[in-house]
């Protein structure tokens, strides 16, 4: 089987795969069951390569039937409506992400034209449009779309192909976006055919290998089955890069994670608001340490590449 290539066996609700989609590696389940917590309280398995490592849902809901996963007032990223405690800290940290994320921007491309992949409820270009720069939305759900509309006047497209062929951007981010797709390779490919020569792709992603990742097990927050189909490293990253045609710039830790990540980790082991509040602060701190004096990454990993 040819590097990349690989097979999907399909039911009206479920797909398998049967060997590793970067590498066509064989796979096995790496002995993880996480559950989804948010909405169907299903158990999904993981699987890895054998060859290469990297980690897969698998089977998971067919791109037809993954939307229903996503149908919580309690996902935040798609409503911003709950006001509990989780989702307080949850906008806290994103408004100062977002400050961070237009810093790094900003370094790179003062101004410019930005296409965010996923952008779910516009706060981010809403941001980046009021210092100046030209934005593109890209959001598959509806209800996040026409909330991204009304609330910021923004121009928000439900996919990738909805864009015109000739159009590029100066800069493509996706923010926790890539692990939710089906197709890794082929969602690379567009989008470097969508970047200007010379221009960025900025991806974050949850990372396996940090502290907090093994600390909980099938239990920590961000494998958030069957939503995240692919469960990355910094290794995965790195090559999928460079097979589409990217050449990785920096590699940078995000603090923020995991403090947010391991409080609702702590919720999955049935723990109350106040004392996941409280462990979580503890285990994300502890995570962050590790971080800071190893060469393990932060609960998530954030990549920076140029279009070669």
């Amino acid at each position: 089987m040819s590097e990349g290539s690989f097979h999907v066996e399909q039911t009206t609700e479920y797909e398998s795969l049967t060997a590793c989609p970067l590498c066509g590696g064989p796979i096995r389940e790496n002995g993880l069951q996480p559950q989804d917590h948010l909405v169907s309280q299903e158990r999904f398995v993981l699987t890895e390569c054998l060859r290469c490592g990297f980690c897969q849902t698998n089977p998971r809901p067919t791109p037809d039937r993954i939307g229903s996963y996503y149908e919580s007032p309690d996902y935040i990223s798609h409503t911003g409506t709950p006001n509990d405690l989780t989702s307080r800290i949850y906008r806290w940290v994103r408004k100062r992400a977002i400050a961070r994320k237009h810093q790094l921007i900003h370094k790179h491309l003062p101004h410019g034209t930005v296409l965010d992949v996923g952008c779910g409820t516009g706060e981010f270009l809403a941001y980046l449009g009021s210092r100046g720069y030209r934005t593109q939305g890209v959001e598959p759900s509806t209800p996040a779309r026409v909330q991204a509309i009304a609330n910021h006047g923004l121009d928000i497209l439900p996919q990738l192909e909805s864009i015109p062929a000739q159009e590029q951007f100066d800069v493509i981010t996706l923010w926790h976006v890539l692990e939710h797709v089906h197709d890794v390779r082929d969602t690379l490919k567009k989008l470097h055919a969508r970047i200007k020569p010379g221009g960025l792709l900025i991806v974050a992603v949850p990372d396996r290998e940090s502290w907090d990742a093994t600390h909980y097990g099938a239990d920590w927050a961000a494998y958030d089955v069957p939503r995240h189909l692919s469960h990355f490293r910094r290794a995965d990253i790195a090559r999928a890069l460079d097979l589409h045609g990217f050449r990785l710039q920096e590699t940078r830790g995000m603090w923020f994670d995991a403090p947010y990540v391991s409080q609702l980790s702590e919720r999955h082991r049935g723990a109350s608001p106040l004392a996941a509040l409280l462990k979580g602060a503890l285990f994300g701190l502890l995570s962050n340490t590790v971080a800071a004096t190893t060469s393990r990454p932060t609960s998530s990993s954030l990549f920076v590449a140029q279009k070669a």
